[in-house]
């Protein structure tokens, strides 16, 4: 695909342009949390940000959503109208994961319509990583700081302008609307993308062993080793619930006055009541049961179900965890 130059200085026009189109949102941080918020022309966009804490699944896969409200006979879908959106700046491996989300809501045998619909009316704009996160571990899933799978258009920041690459014909038709902002690049813009690129790669640490993971853990369900990997556990479910590619929800139907609604909202298989049943019994009582759920989950039922390890390398768990417990270490622990 065609690659182009937009100098950094218009973006915000840009962006201004598009939101008469399009709903927008782009990283930027509140109170602390940073997220991809509604694009606004005062607030300044996050250029150099190593990842979002919120992952930009929540925007096509929301942590609280209304399927649908009833009274009486009387249903209302939620989703009857989703705008054209752009997700503008996600990291790599943000978009990567959204590749691994469509496999779980668009099977031959299920389509979630809720997510699906919301899928087809966006746009990714991916922003390649200059700098990657001290936990950063993307490179070990067949992708990168300049990985393209998931995106639609593929920025690369090259100081004070952008070096913007299509990926697909969704991606292309877009800048050629917005052809009057963009020039031919240079090759020493080229050269310098490389450049920057060679550089963020090496300081990725270095990669987790994930070959013959997966028949490993088919022989490991009762192995010594989970005696001992969920003791510094605390279950707060951090770890899943910052997840780009975590998917679990519970479904609940409420009521206010005369009106009720079915609400859709994550859950984490870290949680006691993930699998309570209404008998009493749960089949994960303890600590070790549900870190090996969510380790198996990932590296042995994906795999077996979608061909695809669940995990994009985005270091948000390794980060945020509060008692540290790092996923690399336990695949490290697992490989022996």
């Amino acid at each position: 695909m065609k690659q182009r130059i937009i100098k950094k200085n218009k973006v915000m026009d840009l962006l201004s342009s598009l939101s008469e189109s399009y709903r927008i949102y782009v990283a930027g941080e509140e109170k602390e949390i940073s997220r991809f918020y509604e694009f606004n022309p005062e607030r300044e966009i996050l250029w150099d940000y190593s990842n979002t804490l919120i992952p930009a699944k929540e925007i096509l896969f929301p942590q609280n959503q209304t399927l649908y409200e009833y009274r009486d006979q009387d249903i209302t879908e939620s989703n009857a109208k989703i705008p054209d959106t752009i997700i503008f700046g996600v990291r790599p491996c943000d978009a990567h994961a959204f590749t691994l989300m469509d496999k779980v809501f668009d099977t031959q045998e299920f389509q979630d319509p809720y997510y699906l619909k919301r899928h087809k009316a966006t746009l990714i704009i991916s922003l390649a990583c200059n700098i990657p996160g001290i936990a950063c571990f993307c490179t070990s899933f067949n992708s990168g700081p300049d990985g393209e799978k998931g995106s639609d258009i593929i920025l690369h920041d090259l100081g004070e302008k952008l070096l913007v690459k299509s990926v697909t014909e969704k991606g292309e038709e877009l800048l050629a609307k917005a052809g009057k902002d963009f020039s031919d690049p240079a090759q020493t813009d080229i050269d310098s993308k490389n450049k920057i690129m060679e550089s963020a790669k090496q300081k990725i640490s270095p990669q987790v062993n994930i070959a013959n993971l997966k028949e490993k853990l088919d022989q490991a369900f009762d192995a010594d080793f989970w005696d001992t990997l969920h003791r510094k556990c605390l279950g707060c479910a951090v770890c899943t619930y910052l997840c780009p590619t975590c998917h679990c929800f519970d479904i609940t139907d409420e009521t206010e006055k005369e009106v009720g609604r079915r609400i859709r909202c994550w859950d984490s298989c870290q949680f006691p009541l993930f699998t309570l049943h209404a008998s009493g019994h749960n089949p994960r009582p303890t600590y070790k049961e549900r870190m090996r759920q969510r380790i198996m989950h990932k590296f042995n039922y994906c795999p077996e179900n979608f061909d695809h390890t669940f995990c994009v390398g985005c270091g948000r768990c390794v980060i945020n965890c509060p008692v540290n417990l790092d996923i690399r270490e336990v695949i490290k622990e697992i490989n022996g």
